[in-house]
Protein backbone atom coordinates (compact mmCIF):
# COMPACT_ATOMS: atom_id res chain seq x y z
CA UNK A 1 0.00 0.00 0.00
CA UNK A 2 2.75 2.44 0.98
CA UNK A 3 4.39 2.50 -2.45
CA UNK A 4 1.16 3.31 -4.30
CA UNK A 5 0.75 6.98 -5.28
CA UNK A 6 -2.60 7.29 -3.59
CA UNK A 7 -4.25 9.61 -1.07
CA UNK A 8 -6.99 7.77 0.82
CA UNK A 9 -10.07 9.74 1.82
CA UNK A 10 -12.66 8.81 4.43
CA UNK A 11 -16.27 8.43 3.34
CA UNK A 12 -19.11 10.38 4.95
CA UNK A 13 -19.39 8.44 8.19
CA UNK A 14 -19.95 9.31 11.84
CA UNK A 15 -18.31 8.05 15.00
CA UNK A 16 -18.39 8.55 18.74
CA UNK A 17 -16.06 7.66 21.57
CA UNK A 18 -17.28 5.37 24.32
CA UNK A 19 -14.49 4.91 26.82
CA UNK A 20 -11.50 3.39 25.02
CA UNK A 21 -13.53 2.48 21.95
CA UNK A 22 -14.73 4.24 18.82
CA UNK A 23 -18.08 3.32 17.34
CA UNK A 24 -18.14 3.99 13.59
CA UNK A 25 -21.32 4.07 11.52
CA UNK A 26 -21.54 4.47 7.76
CA UNK A 27 -24.58 2.25 7.15
CA UNK A 28 -26.71 1.72 10.30
CA UNK A 29 -26.78 -2.01 9.67
CA UNK A 30 -22.96 -2.23 9.57
CA UNK A 31 -21.60 -0.80 12.82
CA UNK A 32 -17.90 -1.07 13.57
CA UNK A 33 -16.24 -0.88 17.00
CA UNK A 34 -12.48 -0.14 17.15
CA UNK A 35 -10.26 -0.11 20.22
CA UNK A 36 -8.55 3.29 20.51
CA UNK A 37 -7.20 3.80 24.05
CA UNK A 38 -4.70 6.52 23.11
CA UNK A 39 -6.76 8.35 20.47
CA UNK A 40 -4.48 7.47 17.53
CA UNK A 41 -7.28 5.94 15.47
CA UNK A 42 -9.47 9.01 15.93
CA UNK A 43 -6.60 11.25 14.83
CA UNK A 44 -6.18 9.04 11.77
CA UNK A 45 -9.88 9.33 10.97
CA UNK A 46 -9.71 13.12 11.21
CA UNK A 47 -6.74 13.21 8.82
CA UNK A 48 -8.45 10.82 6.41
CA UNK A 49 -11.56 12.99 6.48
CA UNK A 50 -9.47 16.00 5.47
CA UNK A 51 -7.80 13.95 2.71
CA UNK A 52 -4.86 15.01 0.58
CA UNK A 53 -2.29 12.84 2.34
CA UNK A 54 -0.47 9.75 1.19
CA UNK A 55 0.02 6.76 3.47
CA UNK A 56 3.58 7.94 4.10
CA UNK A 57 2.29 11.43 4.99
CA UNK A 58 -0.21 9.96 7.44
CA UNK A 59 2.45 7.77 9.04
CA UNK A 60 4.71 10.80 9.50
CA UNK A 61 2.05 12.96 11.13
CA UNK A 62 1.06 10.17 13.51
CA UNK A 63 4.65 9.07 14.19
CA UNK A 64 3.86 5.50 13.18
CA UNK A 65 5.75 3.03 10.98
CA UNK A 66 4.53 3.11 7.41
CA UNK A 67 3.83 -0.62 7.53
CA UNK A 68 1.55 -0.18 10.57
CA UNK A 69 -0.29 2.74 9.00
CA UNK A 70 -0.64 0.82 5.74
CA UNK A 71 -2.23 -2.09 7.60
CA UNK A 72 -4.70 0.29 9.26
CA UNK A 73 -5.65 1.78 5.89
CA UNK A 74 -6.10 -1.71 4.45
CA UNK A 75 -8.39 -2.60 7.36
CA UNK A 76 -10.54 0.48 6.85
CA UNK A 77 -10.68 -0.19 3.11
CA UNK A 78 -11.82 -3.75 3.78
CA UNK A 79 -14.78 -2.23 5.64
CA UNK A 80 -15.49 -0.03 2.58
CA UNK A 81 -14.85 3.17 4.52
CA UNK A 82 -12.25 4.67 2.19
CA UNK A 83 -11.90 5.87 -1.39
CA UNK A 84 -8.89 6.96 -3.42
CA UNK A 85 -8.91 10.72 -3.09
CA UNK A 86 -6.93 11.07 -6.32
CA UNK A 87 -9.94 9.63 -8.15
CA UNK A 88 -12.37 12.19 -6.70
CA UNK A 89 -13.15 15.75 -7.75
CA UNK A 90 -12.36 15.15 -11.42
CA UNK A 91 -15.88 15.80 -12.74
CA UNK A 92 -16.96 19.06 -14.25
CA UNK A 93 -19.21 20.97 -11.81
CA UNK A 94 -22.23 20.49 -14.05
CA UNK A 95 -21.70 16.74 -14.25
CA UNK A 96 -21.18 16.49 -10.50
CA UNK A 97 -24.47 18.29 -9.92
CA UNK A 98 -26.32 16.22 -12.55
CA UNK A 99 -25.12 12.96 -11.00
CA UNK A 100 -25.19 14.04 -7.35
CA UNK A 101 -27.45 11.19 -6.18
CA UNK A 102 -25.75 8.61 -8.40
CA UNK A 103 -22.41 9.54 -6.87
CA UNK A 104 -23.85 9.39 -3.36
CA UNK A 105 -25.16 5.87 -4.06
CA UNK A 106 -21.85 4.72 -5.55
CA UNK A 107 -19.93 6.08 -2.56
CA UNK A 108 -21.29 3.09 -0.60
CA UNK A 109 -19.52 0.74 -3.01
CA UNK A 110 -16.37 2.76 -3.59
CA UNK A 111 -12.99 1.47 -2.45
CA UNK A 112 -9.37 2.49 -2.81
CA UNK A 113 -9.36 0.54 -6.07
CA UNK A 114 -12.45 2.17 -7.58
CA UNK A 115 -14.04 5.40 -6.44
CA UNK A 116 -17.62 6.53 -6.89
CA UNK A 117 -16.48 8.60 -9.87
CA UNK A 118 -14.85 5.55 -11.44
CA UNK A 119 -18.17 3.68 -11.22
CA UNK A 120 -20.02 6.61 -12.77
CA UNK A 121 -17.44 6.83 -15.55
CA UNK A 122 -18.07 3.20 -16.42
CA UNK A 123 -21.74 4.07 -16.90
CA UNK A 124 -20.96 7.11 -19.01
CA UNK A 125 -18.77 4.96 -21.28
CA UNK A 126 -21.26 2.09 -21.56
CA UNK A 127 -23.69 1.05 -24.29
CA UNK A 128 -26.95 -0.82 -23.77
CA UNK A 129 -28.95 -2.44 -26.56
CA UNK A 130 -32.64 -2.27 -25.59
CA UNK A 131 -34.88 -4.73 -27.44
CA UNK A 132 -38.43 -3.46 -27.23
CA UNK A 133 -39.53 -0.05 -25.95
CA UNK A 134 -42.93 -1.23 -24.69
CA UNK A 135 -44.20 -2.21 -21.25
CA UNK A 136 -41.11 -3.48 -19.47
CA UNK A 137 -38.42 -1.43 -21.18
CA UNK A 138 -40.46 1.77 -21.27
CA UNK A 139 -39.80 1.64 -17.53
CA UNK A 140 -36.21 0.41 -17.78
CA UNK A 141 -35.14 3.09 -20.27
CA UNK A 142 -35.78 6.04 -17.91
CA UNK A 143 -33.79 4.29 -15.17
CA UNK A 144 -30.85 3.80 -17.53
CA UNK A 145 -31.08 7.42 -18.65
CA UNK A 146 -31.22 8.65 -15.07
CA UNK A 147 -28.16 6.58 -14.18
CA UNK A 148 -26.29 8.23 -17.01
CA UNK A 149 -25.71 5.33 -19.41
CA UNK A 150 -23.74 6.96 -22.21
CA UNK A 151 -25.27 5.25 -25.21
CA UNK A 152 -28.47 3.36 -25.97
CA UNK A 153 -29.56 1.54 -29.10
CA UNK A 154 -33.34 1.12 -29.05
CA UNK A 155 -35.29 -1.35 -31.20
CA UNK A 156 -39.04 -1.66 -31.65
CA UNK A 157 -41.52 -2.12 -34.50
CA UNK A 158 -44.82 -0.95 -33.00
CA UNK A 159 -46.81 2.25 -32.91
CA UNK A 160 -48.23 3.93 -29.82
CA UNK A 161 -51.83 2.87 -29.15
CA UNK A 162 -54.33 3.50 -26.32
CA UNK A 163 -53.69 0.14 -24.65
CA UNK A 164 -50.11 1.20 -23.90
CA UNK A 165 -51.09 3.88 -21.41
CA UNK A 166 -51.73 1.47 -18.54
CA UNK A 167 -47.98 0.93 -18.15
CA UNK A 168 -45.86 2.73 -20.78
CA UNK A 169 -45.08 6.16 -19.44
CA UNK A 170 -42.52 7.16 -22.05
CA UNK A 171 -45.40 8.11 -24.32
CA UNK A 172 -48.04 10.85 -24.35
CA UNK A 173 -51.53 10.94 -25.78
CA UNK A 174 -50.28 13.13 -28.61
CA UNK A 175 -47.97 10.26 -29.62
CA UNK A 176 -50.86 7.99 -30.65
CA UNK A 177 -50.16 6.45 -34.04
CA UNK A 178 -46.48 7.43 -34.06
CA UNK A 179 -43.64 4.93 -34.06
CA UNK A 180 -42.67 3.91 -30.56
CA UNK A 181 -38.93 3.67 -31.03
CA UNK A 182 -38.69 7.17 -32.49
CA UNK A 183 -40.71 8.63 -29.63
CA UNK A 184 -38.67 6.69 -27.07
CA UNK A 185 -35.43 8.01 -28.56
CA UNK A 186 -36.84 11.54 -28.52
CA UNK A 187 -37.69 11.11 -24.84
CA UNK A 188 -34.12 10.11 -23.98
CA UNK A 189 -32.64 13.01 -25.94
CA UNK A 190 -34.98 15.48 -24.26
CA UNK A 191 -34.23 14.01 -20.83
CA UNK A 192 -30.45 14.16 -21.22
CA UNK A 193 -28.97 15.47 -24.48
CA UNK A 194 -25.55 14.01 -23.58
CA UNK A 195 -26.84 10.44 -24.07
CA UNK A 196 -26.19 9.06 -27.55
CA UNK A 197 -29.28 7.29 -28.91
CA UNK A 198 -29.83 5.18 -32.02
CA UNK A 199 -33.39 4.19 -32.95
CA UNK A 200 -33.98 1.05 -35.03
CA UNK A 201 -37.55 0.66 -36.30
CA UNK A 202 -37.54 -3.05 -36.96
CA UNK A 203 -39.10 -6.32 -35.88
CA UNK A 204 -37.12 -9.47 -35.19
CA UNK A 205 -38.07 -12.32 -37.50
CA UNK A 206 -35.03 -14.60 -37.43
CA UNK A 207 -32.09 -15.45 -35.16
CA UNK A 208 -29.65 -14.21 -37.79
CA UNK A 209 -31.01 -10.69 -37.35
CA UNK A 210 -30.13 -10.69 -33.68
CA UNK A 211 -26.72 -12.17 -34.25
CA UNK A 212 -25.95 -9.45 -36.79
CA UNK A 213 -27.38 -6.71 -34.57
CA UNK A 214 -25.44 -7.70 -31.44
CA UNK A 215 -22.27 -8.20 -33.49
CA UNK A 216 -22.63 -4.84 -35.25
CA UNK A 217 -23.64 -2.64 -32.31
CA UNK A 218 -21.29 -4.34 -29.80
CA UNK A 219 -23.23 -3.38 -26.66
CA UNK A 220 -22.02 -3.95 -23.12
CA UNK A 221 -25.42 -5.39 -22.11
CA UNK A 222 -28.62 -6.38 -23.90
CA UNK A 223 -31.91 -5.63 -22.11
CA UNK A 224 -34.78 -7.48 -23.76
CA UNK A 225 -38.52 -7.06 -23.34
CA UNK A 226 -39.67 -8.67 -26.60
CA UNK A 227 -42.30 -11.43 -26.29
CA UNK A 228 -42.79 -12.50 -29.90
CA UNK A 229 -42.05 -14.79 -31.63
CA UNK A 230 -42.08 -17.49 -28.94
CA UNK A 231 -38.44 -18.41 -29.66
CA UNK A 232 -37.20 -14.84 -29.15
CA UNK A 233 -35.49 -15.46 -25.80
CA UNK A 234 -33.51 -18.36 -27.24
CA UNK A 235 -32.49 -16.21 -30.22
CA UNK A 236 -31.31 -13.36 -28.00
CA UNK A 237 -29.58 -15.85 -25.72
CA UNK A 238 -27.67 -17.48 -28.59
CA UNK A 239 -26.53 -14.13 -30.01
CA UNK A 240 -25.41 -12.83 -26.62
CA UNK A 241 -23.55 -16.00 -25.66
CA UNK A 242 -21.79 -16.08 -29.02
CA UNK A 243 -20.64 -12.48 -28.71
CA UNK A 244 -19.97 -12.62 -24.95
CA UNK A 245 -22.57 -9.98 -24.08
CA UNK A 246 -24.64 -10.22 -20.86
CA UNK A 247 -28.40 -10.53 -21.41
CA UNK A 248 -31.06 -9.22 -18.99
CA UNK A 249 -34.70 -10.22 -19.37
CA UNK A 250 -37.92 -9.57 -17.48
CA UNK A 251 -41.45 -10.79 -18.01
CA UNK A 252 -44.78 -11.74 -16.49
CA UNK A 253 -46.71 -15.00 -16.10
CA UNK A 254 -50.30 -14.06 -15.15
CA UNK A 255 -49.80 -13.33 -11.41
CA UNK A 256 -46.03 -13.70 -11.16
CA UNK A 257 -43.18 -11.75 -12.65
CA UNK A 258 -39.57 -12.66 -13.25
CA UNK A 259 -36.23 -11.05 -13.96
CA UNK A 260 -33.25 -13.15 -15.01
CA UNK A 261 -29.97 -12.71 -16.78
CA UNK A 262 -27.28 -14.66 -18.59
CA UNK A 263 -23.59 -14.06 -17.92
CA UNK A 264 -21.90 -15.76 -20.90
CA UNK A 265 -19.28 -18.25 -19.85
CA UNK A 266 -20.21 -17.87 -16.17
CA UNK A 267 -23.86 -18.73 -15.58
CA UNK A 268 -26.27 -21.17 -17.14
CA UNK A 269 -27.84 -19.75 -20.27
CA UNK A 270 -31.48 -19.78 -21.34
CA UNK A 271 -30.84 -22.80 -23.57
CA UNK A 272 -29.75 -24.80 -20.50
CA UNK A 273 -33.40 -24.75 -19.36
CA UNK A 274 -35.27 -27.78 -20.75
CA UNK A 275 -37.82 -27.11 -23.53
CA UNK A 276 -41.33 -26.13 -22.45
CA UNK A 277 -40.22 -25.16 -18.96
CA UNK A 278 -41.03 -21.62 -17.88
CA UNK A 279 -37.77 -19.77 -17.16
CA UNK A 280 -39.02 -18.72 -13.73
CA UNK A 281 -40.43 -22.10 -12.69
CA UNK A 282 -37.12 -23.87 -12.29
CA UNK A 283 -36.09 -26.74 -14.51
CA UNK A 284 -37.76 -29.71 -12.88
CA UNK A 285 -40.58 -29.77 -15.44
CA UNK A 286 -43.08 -30.39 -12.64
CA UNK A 287 -46.12 -29.31 -14.64
CA UNK A 288 -45.24 -29.32 -18.32
CA UNK A 289 -48.86 -29.79 -19.34
CA UNK A 290 -49.93 -26.58 -17.60
CA UNK A 291 -47.07 -24.62 -19.15
CA UNK A 292 -47.86 -26.02 -22.60
CA UNK A 293 -51.56 -25.13 -22.29
CA UNK A 294 -50.68 -21.64 -21.09
CA UNK A 295 -48.30 -21.03 -23.98
CA UNK A 296 -50.75 -22.35 -26.56
CA UNK A 297 -53.69 -20.36 -25.25
CA UNK A 298 -54.76 -16.74 -25.52
CA UNK A 299 -52.58 -14.47 -23.42
CA UNK A 300 -53.90 -10.94 -22.80
CA UNK A 301 -51.31 -8.48 -21.57
CA UNK A 302 -51.87 -8.12 -17.81
CA UNK A 303 -48.92 -5.82 -17.27
CA UNK A 304 -50.29 -2.84 -15.34
CA UNK A 305 -48.08 0.08 -14.41
CA UNK A 306 -46.84 -1.13 -11.01
CA UNK A 307 -45.95 -4.52 -12.51
CA UNK A 308 -43.97 -3.04 -15.38
CA UNK A 309 -42.42 -0.46 -13.07
CA UNK A 310 -41.27 -3.03 -10.51
CA UNK A 311 -39.86 -5.48 -13.05
CA UNK A 312 -38.29 -2.64 -15.03
CA UNK A 313 -36.52 -1.42 -11.90
CA UNK A 314 -35.23 -4.90 -11.02
CA UNK A 315 -34.01 -5.26 -14.59
CA UNK A 316 -32.29 -1.87 -14.53
CA UNK A 317 -30.51 -2.84 -11.32
CA UNK A 318 -29.20 -6.00 -12.99
CA UNK A 319 -28.00 -3.99 -15.99
CA UNK A 320 -26.29 -1.62 -13.55
CA UNK A 321 -24.48 -4.54 -11.91
CA UNK A 322 -23.08 -5.69 -15.23
CA UNK A 323 -22.05 -2.21 -16.36
CA UNK A 324 -20.29 -1.10 -13.19
CA UNK A 325 -19.45 -4.26 -11.25
CA UNK A 326 -20.51 -2.48 -8.04
CA UNK A 327 -21.70 -5.96 -7.03
CA UNK A 328 -21.98 -9.27 -8.93
CA UNK A 329 -25.02 -9.99 -11.12
CA UNK A 330 -27.85 -11.15 -8.86
CA UNK A 331 -30.03 -13.03 -11.35
CA UNK A 332 -27.51 -14.73 -13.66
CA UNK A 333 -28.96 -18.21 -14.06
CA UNK A 334 -30.92 -17.51 -10.85
CA UNK A 335 -34.27 -15.95 -11.79
CA UNK A 336 -35.96 -13.63 -9.36
CA UNK A 337 -39.66 -14.38 -9.00
CA UNK A 338 -42.14 -11.75 -7.79
CA UNK A 339 -45.54 -13.02 -6.61
CA UNK A 340 -48.11 -10.34 -7.45
CA UNK A 341 -50.83 -12.46 -5.84
CA UNK A 342 -48.82 -12.81 -2.63
CA UNK A 343 -47.92 -9.34 -1.49
CA UNK A 344 -45.15 -9.06 -4.11
CA UNK A 345 -43.10 -11.59 -2.14
CA UNK A 346 -39.88 -12.57 -3.88
CA UNK A 347 -38.13 -15.90 -4.23
CA UNK A 348 -35.37 -17.42 -6.32
CA UNK A 349 -34.93 -20.51 -8.44
CA UNK A 350 -31.82 -21.72 -10.22
CA UNK A 351 -30.96 -23.09 -13.64
CA UNK A 352 -28.42 -25.90 -13.45
CA UNK A 353 -25.76 -25.32 -16.06
CA UNK A 354 -25.84 -27.99 -18.75
CA UNK A 355 -22.29 -28.97 -19.82
CA UNK A 356 -23.76 -30.43 -23.01
CA UNK A 357 -25.74 -27.27 -23.88
CA UNK A 358 -25.54 -26.57 -27.63
CA UNK A 359 -25.21 -22.84 -26.96
CA UNK A 360 -22.96 -22.42 -23.91
CA UNK A 361 -21.66 -25.91 -23.16
CA UNK A 362 -18.28 -25.38 -24.77
CA UNK A 363 -17.72 -21.87 -23.37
Amino acid sequence: MADEPMRPRLKTLAWERVGHELRLVYDPRDRLVISDPDGTVEKLLDLLREGGRTVADLAGELSLPVTELSAAVDALDAERLLENGDHLGRLEPGDAERHFSNLAFFESFGTLERSREDLLRRLRESHVLVLGTGGLNSNTIPHLAGLGVGKMTLLDRDTVDPRNFARQYLYRWDDLGYRKVARAADWVRAFDPSIEVEAIDLGVEAPEQLDELVGRTRPDVVASGIDRPSEIDLWVNAACVRHGVPFVRGGMWVTSGTVWSVAPGVSACRACVPPNVAPASGSDGSDLAAIRLYRDGSRPNRGIGPVAGLLGAYGAFEVLRYLTGFEPPAYAGRPLIVDFAGGCATSRTEWPRNPACDVCGGR
